[in-house]
C-alpha cells in the first residue's frame, strides 16, 4: 500500500484567498453600480414623470371607452388632469341626457336630462333634441328644442349652459330659433304674436335677434 503527503502551505493559501475575497467585492459593487445607474434611468424626473404616465394611462382608457360608445352618444369633453378623469357626454334622441363616465372608478353618473326635465335655479327645463353645442371655456353651451307643454313658435328652442367640473346649469334664453355665429358668438330669434289674420286664422309675428357674446 502506498500513501502520498501532500503540503498545504497556509501563507500561499491566505494570499490566494485574500485575492479571491478582492475579486468578489469589486465584481458585486461594480454590478450594482451599473444596476443604481440603469433604474435611475427608467425612473424619470420625480416631479413630472408620474403625472404624465398618470394622464397616459387614463386618456388610453378614455380613448378605449369612446371606441364603444354607441353612435347615438356624443363626446362634450374629455377631463384628464391630476384631479379630474372622465369623459362627459350625451346622448341624442328626443329626450337626452348628459352623462360622466369617471375613469377611475368605472362608474356612470347622470349630469341632466329625463323626461321629467331639470331645474336651473327655479326655472323648470325640458330640453328635447340637441340641435347645436359649443365648448366655451369651462361651459359647454346648449341649443334643444323644448318640450315643455306650454311650447309654441315663441319658445320652440331653449338655450342654456354646463359647466364641464362643477355640473353647474345656468339658464340663457327662449326663442323662435337660435344659432351659433361663430365659436363664441350665439344669435338668438325672438318671435312676437302681433294679431291672428281672420279669414285664414294665421297667426302673425314679428321677429327681433338677440346676439350673446359667450364669455364664462
Amino acid at each position: 500500500m502506498s500513501s502520498s503527503t501532500k503540503i498545504i502551505n497556509l501563507p500561499i493559501v491566505l494570499v490566494v484567498a485574500l485575492l479571491c475575497t478582492a475579486s468578489l467585492v469589486l465584481f458585486f459593487n461594480n454590478h450594482r453600480a451599473v444596476a443604481s445607474v440603469a433604474i435611475a434611468d427608467t425612473v424619470g424626473d420625480d416631479t413630472t414623470g408620474d403625472v404624465y404616465s398618470e394622464q397616459d394611462y387614463f386618456n388610453q382608457m378614455a380613448d378605449e371607452f369612446e371606441a364603444v360608445l354607441p353612435d347615438d352618444k356624443v363626446v362634450l369633453a374629455r377631463l384628464i388632469d391630476s384631479v379630474n378623469h372622465c369623459v362627459l357626454y350625451y346622448e341624442t334622441g328626443y329626450s337626452p341626457s348628459c352623462y360622466s363616465y369617471d375613469l377611475e372608478s368605472l362608474t356612470t353618473s347622470v349630469v341632466f336630462g329625463g323626461e321629467n326635465g331639470f331645474y336651473s335655479d327655479t326655472k323648470l327645463l325640458m330640453p328635447g333634441a340637441v340641435q347645436q353645442w359649443r365648448r366655451v371655456g369651462d361651459w359647454v353651451v346648449f341649443v334643444t328644442s323644448n318640450r315643455a307643454p306650454e311650447t309654441d313658435i315663441t319658445n320652440a328652442v331653449i338655450i342654456f349652459s354646463l359647466n364641464v367640473y362643477s355640473h353647474e346649469i345656468l339658464f340663457i334664453d327662449r326663442g323662435s330659433e337660435a344659432l351659433f355665429s361663430d365659436s363664441a358668438t350665439l344669435t338668438v330669434n325672438k318671435s312676437t304674436l302681433l294679431y291672428r289674420q281672420w279669414f285664414t286664422g294665421e297667426d302673425v309675428y314679428t321677429t327681433t335677434t338677440d346676439t350673446y357674446k359667450l364669455q364664462f
